[in-house]
């Protein structure tokens, strides 16, 4: 019975040391850097900030939007250190029907170690209201709220490394799918290929913008909605 445990123990020590060193290898390659998109643009007097972990930049980052108008929103990136992980990027609601949005980003981001990008993202969201748990002594009921929203996103995104981290240029296309709950937590997935191909490293022997891991997106974030 104790070897049992002991197998179970060396199991799950290698098992917690490889997502380590997948986390370390990913955080090494400082690859890019995408921009935090809501999939429903801010409105005016609608103020996002918020903290973002994302495996492709590696490095935390300080993410900051606001609203513009009834259809637009601007957000601002701010990497941790600033070296890796900036960018700006606008929001545009095309059409919104029932509870679809269509929306189109425009994105730019820049760092001294990463590969510095601009990219064209396109989502088809959907909202669903919220709720809310509500107690009347040993009643519970819920009510559906009319402003708070969860949202589901489908997305695709094409990117253009103008000149990558060994001097490069390459096209990335790919999809994306998210989750955003009330603008206070959300996550998400992506992978954008590189047709051309090549497995290539720089002289330090990091990925380099040709690399597969390069297009692969997973991120989480925290934060909260102000509204003036």
């Amino acid at each position: 019975m104790a070897q049992i445990h002991r197998v179970h123990r060396q199991i799950r020590l290698q098992a917690t040391l490889f997502s380590v060193a997948m986390v370390l290898l990913l955080a090494m390659a400082g690859c890019t850097s995408h921009p935090l998109i809501m999939p429903e643009p801010l409105k005016p007097g609608e103020r996002f900030t918020g903290y973002m972990i994302s495996l492709e930049n590696g490095l935390p980052q300080y993410v900051f939007r606001w609203g513009l108008s009834e259809r637009a929103d601007l957000g601002l990136r701010v990497g941790l250190p600033p070296t890796q992980g900036n960018g700006v990027d606008m929001s545009y609601k095309l059409i919104e029907i029932n509870n679809r949005i269509h929306s189109v980003n425009l994105g730019g981001s820049i760092g001294v170690d990463q590969n510095n990008n601009m990219s064209v993202t396109y989502l088809n969201s959907k909202k669903r209201p919220r709720k809310e748990k509500i107690r009347q002594g040993r009643k519970v009921f819920y009510k559906v709220s009319n402003t708070q929203f969860n949202y589901g996103y489908f997305g695709m995104r094409y990117m253009l490394i103008p000149s990558g981290m060994i001097g490069d240029r390459v096209h990335r296309f790919g999809f994306l799918y998210g989750i955003n709950r009330n603008h206070r937590w959300g996550a998400e997935l992506g992978y954008f290929h590189d047709f051309a191909g090549g497995e290539k490293l720089t002289p330090l022997g990091r990925p380099s913008e040709h690399a597969a891991i390069t297009g692969l997106s997973v991120r989480f974030w925290i934060g909260g909605l102000r509204v003036k």
